[in-house]
């Protein structure tokens, strides 16, 4: 993606996002198989495992955009989002 953004250092992301994604996908990958393996019915864990993939493509995609690579940022970013909403109340 940095060599289609045009950016100057493409591996700069790499090195300041690998370890973080690495360790969250570690957290996340094992929960879903575990899960999957364990609660969900065979004829829907392809399923599953395609909606937890697409979860996970989402969370790579923001940590692209304006994350650090953890799971912490994304909540960070949820609850000032919702925060912000409360405070552009709609007015009657």
């Amino acid at each position: 993606m940095s060599i289609l953004q045009g950016k100057d250092d493409i591996f700069l992301d790499l090195k300041q996002k690998f370890w973080n994604t690495y360790r969250s996908g570690l957290m996340y990958w094992p929960f879903v198989q575990l899960t999957n393996f364990s609660l969900v019915p065979v004829h829907w864990r392809t399923a599953y495992t395609g909606l937890c993939g697409f979860l996970w493509a989402t969370f790579l995609c923001f940590s692209q955009q304006s994350g650090d690579g953890t799971l912490k940022s994304v909540f960070t970013f949820l609850r000032t989002e919702k925060a912000s909403a409360g405070e552009r109340s709609p007015e009657k």
